[in-house]
């Protein structure tokens, strides 16, 4: 079990404390807060008394008992800091630590050391929590086991019945039971989230899945249809394309190859007759100059000139039968050149004529040789659509491939689906399995399950120490507690009553019952024990001389039996009678609380 030791509290500026501190020491015994209000000595209160419970709470909670906003806090006559340590030891099954809560306002801020080591988190909100978890501590714990302010405070029997069976769970230690079931609850929604999202994602991939083998199947007709298509066209393609070059083969080889050589042969023919022609021409040309010449020669025959224009002799050494002669010779050579240009034209004549023919026979044999290579081109141009057919083919062929390739990856697709269609069915199945099990966990820790047998054996222990205690302070009362923390308090008759229906004394007596009953749970139960209990306004007008005497015997014997340090705040005398600690004398003058050692009330 955790104790949790408190040592000293030190109060400045807080609430009507001032700049003078107010030092209390937690040692054993029973000890009363008491004093007077100078400012106003006709009253007994508003002294102060009950701002040390409030300092405590404040250091541990960061606020007050009552409640008080932040800048009602600080002593407003002062305007100085508000400034308040605790200093505690914690004795747990780890070893026995020291520990220092330091609290101020303006600035605010919060200190927690631990053997001398800051512990402070980085924030006052987180600070605090580490304090609580430290401590064990609640405020509804605090309240009802260890700061019991009895008049001012909503008594438990006051309270209403949520807040009832709030305070008893947490009593009981039950509130586990609570968090394990608001954590369940959290869990089986957030499995339950979780399985609906994996089942979701399962339908999804198996849709998926499903396209996936209807994307294959179009995929393989695709391939199907593709590769008749290629084995069909690669056979007529290879076959037209064999017939094709046999064709071209033959065109170029016999048609044309043939037609070449007889144009090649025809224009041999022509050049001859051209060379022919060009001969004649010549000699038409020759003769024609030489008959010109003789027949100026024969012009001059007789004439007055000199010199025979023939023999080239003085033309008196000459006779006319000489001059006759050379004459009719010329004529004879004349005649002779006529009649050999008539031949030579003759020739001429036929052999351009031949030339005509040669020339109209090239003419025709290039025609078929234009025809025969439109033919050829033709022909090229199949075989050329026959060999873009084949570049086809080979598209078609890399189709078929990349088909295969398509395929091989939706093969793969299929079988990575399908791995993931039975992760997530075994996930959906894992989560169905967890979703049972926190349905059975979710009722042991329910009001039907554990929780309920735990109640009712902890009824007894609860009902048992309440009639304890209601007996011990002479209470003519009965409280009994059910199984859903509704209470039944029989008054002296034996009738069931209100607890509204009791006067003022008798309602003390349950709540002090109460106030030691749950004190004494919360200590068997194991949790924590706190070596403090600060009782505000115990001792007030509802109980007379006996029932402080008996209140007073049950604080005695607690003191003795729990080794702690009981405070009673208190204005009555008869408080300081009970006393077996220390006095601490509160006086309040000018608005401002100081601690004194000694008075006279």
């Amino acid at each position: 079990m955790k104790k949790v030791n408190f040592n000293k509290l030190s109060i400045v500026n807080f609430l009507s404390v001032g700049e003078e501190p107010v030092t209390v020491e937690f040692n054993k015994g029973l000890h009363v807060i008491t004093g007077k209000n100078k400012d106003k000595p006709d009253r007994r209160n508003a002294i102060g008394k009950s701002t040390i419970a409030d300092a405590l709470y404040f250091a541990i909670f960061g606020e007050t008992l009552r409640e008080l906003k932040k800048d009602l806090i600080p002593n407003n006559l002062t305007n100085g800091k508000t400034h308040v340590e605790l200093d505690f030891e914690l004795d747990s099954p780890r070893g026995k630590n020291n520990y220092k809560i330091i609290r101020t306002l303006s600035p605010s801020k919060v200190l927690i050391f631990k053997d001398g080591v800051d512990r402070t988190r980085d924030s006052i909100k987180n600070t605090t929590v580490y304090i609580n978890r430290v401590l064990s501590a609640s405020p509804s714990i605090f309240q009802n086991c260890v700061i019991m302010t009895v008049n001012n405070a909503v008594p438990f029997m006051a309270k209403n019945k949520i807040e009832k069976r709030k305070f008893i769970e947490d009593i009981f230690g039950m509130e586990v039971f609570s968090t394990m079931l608001t954590a369940l609850r959290n869990e089986y929604n957030d499995i339950s989230r979780e399985h609906d999202t994996q089942l979701t994602k399962l339908e999804e991939i198996e849709k998926a899945y499903k396209n996936y083998e209807d994307q294959k199947q179009r995929i393989l007709q695709t391939r199907k249809e593709k590769k008749e298509k290629y084995l069909t066209r690669q056979e007529n393609n290879t076959k037209e394309k064999e017939d094709l070059k046999k064709e071209l083969e033959s065109l170029q080889e016999v048609v044309i190859s043939k037609i070449e050589k007889g144009i090649s042969s025809l224009e041999e023919g022509l050049k001859d007759q051209d060379l022919k022609i060009e001969v004649n021409l010549e000699a038409v040309a020759r003769n024609k100059a030489l008959a010109s010449t003789r027949k100026e020669t024969y012009k001059k025959m007789g004439t007055d000139e000199e010199k025979c224009p023939v023999c080239l002799r003085g033309i008196e050494e000459h006779d006319s039968d000489h001059i006759a002669k050379e004459k009719q010779k010329l004529k004879d050579y004349i005649h002779e050149a006529v009649e050999h240009i008539k031949f030579l034209s003759d020739g001429l004549k036929t052999l351009k004529e031949r030339k005509h023919k040669f020339q109209t026979a090239i003419n025709l044999r290039k025609n078929k040789l234009s025809e025969a290579k439109l033919q050829l081109q033709n022909k090229e141009n199949i075989l050329q659509r026959v060999t873009q057919l084949d570049e086809w083919q080979k598209e078609l062929k890399d189709d078929l491939e990349a088909i295969k390739s398509t395929e091989t990856d939706f093969d793969l697709l299929i079988i990575d689906t399908k791995q993931r269609v039975d992760q997530l069915e075994r996930k959906v199945k894992k989560y169905r399995n967890a979703l049972a099990k926190l349905d059975i966990v979710k009722y042991v820790v329910s009001e039907e399950g554990v929780k309920s047998y735990i109640v009712n054996k902890l009824l007894d222990l609860l009902n048992s120490k309440l009639l304890h205690y209601l007996k011990r302070l002479d209470s003519n009362s009965i409280c009994i507690f059910n199984e859903y923390f509704e209470e039944e308090i029989l008054n002296e008759k034996n009738k069931v009553c209100s607890y509204f229906n009791f006067s003022g004394a008798e309602r003390k007596s349950i709540d002090l019952a109460c106030l030691f009953t749950f004190s004494d749970i919360r200590r068997l139960q194991g949790g924590v024990q706190y070596n403090i209990a600060i009782y505000d306004e115990l001792f007030d007008s509802s109980f007379d001389e006996k029932g402080i005497e008996l209140i007073t015997r049950i604080l005695q014997d607690r003191v003795e039996e729990l080794d702690e340090c009981a405070i009673v705040i208190s204005h009555r005398k008869e408080s300081i009678k009970a006393v077996t600690g220390d006095v601490i004398y509160l006086e309040k003058e000018n608005g401002i609380t100081r601690r004194l050692d000694y008075m006279e009330l």
